[in-house]
């Protein structure tokens, strides 16, 4: 099976060094569906950053996985919540997850995560 991989940069606020921070995780999907849209934010925050497969511009292929990198900048930030939307505009949202201790998320087909 095909995999593509595509590294990411989570550009929310630029500035510090550019390296990469502790959240950086692999989102991988096995839920069955193409992912269309890919939003994460912190779990204060009010609304959803921009969307990571840019805007309708490429959807996540079931099996498919991508490396989202962080800005070092966010390092103090411990939890975050997670929005993928399906090539239906069926949305689900995963929250309160610390990517200072998970490397992988991967998305189920029953609508739940795995956290690695």
């Amino acid at each position: 099976m095909k995999r593509l991989i595509l590294v990411l940069t989570l550009l929310l606020v630029s500035y510090g060094t550019g390296q990469a921070g502790e959240q950086d995780f692999t989102l991988i999907n096995n839920s069955g569906r193409p992912i269309c849209d890919v939003y994460i934010s912190p779990d204060d925050a009010r609304d959803w950053q921009e969307d990571l497969l840019e805007g309708d511009k490429y959807c996540l292929a079931n099996g498919e996985q991508i490396t989202i990198t962080f800005d070092r900048s966010f390092k103090g930030v411990k939890l975050w919540d997670l929005r993928v939307v399906d090539n239906k505009g069926r949305e689900t949202i995963y929250e309160d997850f610390n990517l200072s201790r998970i490397s992988t998320i991967t998305l189920r087909r029953d609508g739940t995560a795995e956290y690695r």
